[in-house]
């Protein structure tokens, strides 16, 4: 855990931003789950749909969002999120310092799937194991060059949105629809990049605390 004890600065603002990937999607995810018209709503008496007792619903629309989000949104679990991070990085669960960290956060990590179980502790859990998988894939250079061929760690980056696009594309691959938009994405994160940089990040601490926040947004946290 070398570069996590020694820059929990950087882990913290990692936080923030995986909060924020998870707030973004959860108020523009695209949902397809089927509304019902007008013409199959009980009436209130005044052309408008009604409850079943004649009387006018409080806040319908917003019951149909959060019905419709809960039915097309859910939540990895603890066996999920580190499939899903095993995958991403090269790194498996059989890590010594990724293992340890697992064990740390088990308690913490999301169990069912259902959107009302996001909370701050449950991604500051993610984040903290993100970071972890992170750590380790940017000290070992056979991963590292897999994932990102080309990618220097020697430095931290001097062209911040530049480096948050290989990030995010080596992540999340090609754009597609089903997405957020990738351009506010790139932006989101360069913004934190030069947050770690701010800090006197190394090459390797700006890398793992940028990794974290990605890997623990909603890109992956939510499905």
């Amino acid at each position: 855990m070398k570069y996590i004890s020694s820059h929990r600065s950087l882990v913290a603002l990692g936080l923030a931003l995986s909060l924020g990937f998870v707030a973004a999607s959860c108020s523009s995810k695209k949902v397809s789950a089927p509304v019902r018209s007008a013409s199959n709503e009980p009436n209130s008496g005044n052309g408008e749909p009604g409850n079943d007792d004649g009387t006018k619903p409080v806040n319908k629309p917003e019951r149909n969002k959060v019905e419709a989000l809960s039915s097309s949104i859910g939540l990895m679990n603890f066996r999920q999120l580190t499939a899903t991070y095993s995958q991403l990085t090269g790194v498996t669960l059989a890590n010594a310092a990724v293992k340890g960290e697992y064990d740390k956060q088990l308690a913490s990590l999301p169990r069912e799937y259902g959107p009302a179980q996001i909370s701050a502790a449950k991604v500051a859990a993610a984040t903290k194991l993100a970071a972890q998988y992170c750590d380790v894939l940017s000290t070992t250079p056979a991963l590292l060059t897999t994932k990102f061929p080309g990618l220097s760690l020697a430095a931290a980056p001097a062209d911040s949105a530049a480096y948050a696009k290989t990030l995010l594309e080596g992540f999340y691959g090609p754009e597609h629809s089903l997405q957020g938009n990738r351009a506010t994405d790139i932006t989101s994160v360069a913004a934190a990049v030069d947050g770690f940089k701010a800090l006197n990040g190394t090459g390797p601490a700006v890398f793992m605390a940028s990794c974290a926040a990605i890997l623990a947004g909603a890109e992956f946290y939510l499905y």
